[in-house]
């Protein structure tokens, strides 16, 4: 590659020769690591002009730094940075400056609370959330409905727009959100986000500026844990889960030791557990809700996945007094990188919404919106979901008969009636947490139960996603999980 323009600069009020100051500030770009080895410079002719100085000035340069090592001239192709840099300063013209800020490290001092980002996990199979498959996106009816919104629209998406989602957008989506999860909601009850990881980060900042309690649901999601408290510093309190979906009953008593702003909810496939919160709860808790005026977050990240008959409505829709603040994304129907979701909430908290929005992001893609506004119009997406919910299905069929053949009663589970993972027990003696660890040894990336566990204390439970590997995949997944077994019990 040819760089167009170095972006170089010469200090006028510098005693030195300006071939000293050409040399020195190509070689620290080069030493600095802005010029790769193999990279083609620009010639003396724009070199000279960008700088403000004589052709012959730059030649000389030039050849100072060819003669050092630091570049090279190729016959008819040009001036590049050698393949083979000098390892010792030059000794003509002074020492290299280092950067003054280390790439690696600020040069001030960082919030203890802000936890670096995880490493990448290195893995043959990563199975712990449960994803998707983007094998299976609608990538051509995207690129099609994309082309049209920039030939038809550009005009129009490619100016700032509208801090709640485009409007066409927003409109669709009520229509879906009506026809397919009993939510009669207006475009001006939806907020558009950058996913739902972003969704959670306007609410907890619109409702709680100066901090609160937040019930949270044990075990739960880590990663909105830790969202929640970095974004507003709330105090979170644990509540926990069991087969019937969160504990209402423990919930009460919280509520009547201490004021809770907000619930942190996953009332459809609980997360990490799969399980649905029952009807009997579902009343309960809207009742709670609403005698001590604490709003609810409902985090319904997979509605379309449910297998066995039909889902129940999310909460929201039998919500008579605004209590529930509704949330989902399009990164589980379409695929993770599409990073498109919704908050539905009354009028009033999504104006609250939109403004804080505007402080950190004036709108989302909005040739995006229109592109999904598309696709849910013609009928695409609900022809991806009808797809992908049979092979989820069939995947899900798969590993759990797998997993019976290889495992035995080492794992117990239910099998999920919706969602894309399984939530599996230990066997009576069986150590999970060690087979876990073998099962990393041999490419299988799978969470301990204390990842879950609001705590910390060791669980011997795991969530295994199946989503987004076919039948093949799963069978090899299967025979490692069977070879880790085998070492464990060695």
């Amino acid at each position: 590659m040819r760089l167009r323009d170095l972006a170089l600069s010469l200090d006028a009020s510098l005693k030195e020769p300006l071939v000293l100051q050409i040399t020195r500030t190509i070689a620290t770009a080069i030493r600095n690591g802005r010029l790769k080895p193999g990279m083609a410079l620009p010639g003396s002719r724009q070199l000279a002009e960008e700088l403000g100085v004589h052709r012959n000035t730059v030649i000389a340069a030039l050849k100072e730094l060819e003669a050092e090592g630091w570049i090279e001239s190729r016959q008819g192709s040009g001036t590049y940075v050698s393949d083979r840099l000098p390892d010792l300063t030059p000794y003509r013209w002074g020492k290299v400056r280092k950067s003054a800020a280390p790439a690696h490290q600020a040069g001030f001092d960082l919030p203890t609370d802000m936890n670096p980002i995880t490493a990448p996990v290195v893995a043959v199979m990563n199975m712990v959330e449960g994803l998707p498959d983007v094998r299976q996106a609608p990538t051509e009816a995207m690129a099609k409905a994309y082309q049209r919104a920039i030939r038809l629209h550009g005009d129009e998406l490619l100016q700032y727009g509208e801090p709640k989602g485009n409007l066409t957008f927003r409109r669709t989506l009520a229509g879906m959100l009506s026809e397919r999860r009993g939510l009669l909601v207006d475009p001006e009850q939806i907020l558009v986000t950058r996913g739902s990881r972003m969704g959670l980060d306007l609410v907890i900042n619109a409702l709680f500026q100066k901090g609160g309690v937040v019930a949270v649901e044990d075990p739960g999601n880590r990663a909105a844990w830790e969202t929640i408290q970095q974004s507003a510093g709330a105090t979170l309190r644990a509540v926990p889960v069991d087969g019937e979906g969160l504990d209402t009953d423990a919930l009460e008593a919280l509520l009547k030791k201490e004021k809770v702003g907000l619930l942190y909810l996953t009332p459809h496939h609980q997360y990490p557990t799969t399980v649905t919160l029952s009807p009997a709860r579902r009343m309960k808790l809207l009742e709670l809700a609403q005698r001590h005026r604490m709003a609810i977050l409902e985090d319904d990240y997979d509605y379309e996945y449910h297998y066995d008959s039909r889902p129940q409505l999310p909460l929201a829709s039998g919500d008579p007094t605004g209590q529930v603040i509704y949330m989902s994304s399009m990164s589980k129907l379409i695929a993770p990188g599409v990073r498109l979701g919704f908050l539905v909430a009354s009028k009033d908290l999504v104006d609250r919404l939109a403004r804080v929005r505007l402080r950190m992001d004036w709108q989302g893609d909005r040739v995006l919106e229109w592109s999904v506004a598309e696709l849910i119009r013609d009928g695409d997406l609900a022809r991806h979901i009808r797809k992908v919910r049979k092979l989820y299905e069939d995947r899900r069929d798969f590993l759990v008969q797998r997993l019976k053949e290889e495992m035995g009663d080492r794992l117990r589970f239910e099998v999920p009636k919706g969602g894309l993972a399984l939530w599996v027990h230990g066997g009576k003696g069986f150590d999970l947490e060690g087979w876990i660890r073998e099962c990393r040894v041999r490419g299988l990336f799978i969470h301990p139960g204390r990842h879950f566990s609001f705590g910390g204390t060791d669980l011997p439970m795991t969530r295994i996603g199946f989503a987004d590997f076919d039948e093949a995949q799963l069978d090899d997944a299967a025979r490692r999980m069977n070879a880790a077994l085998v070492q464990l019990e060695a």
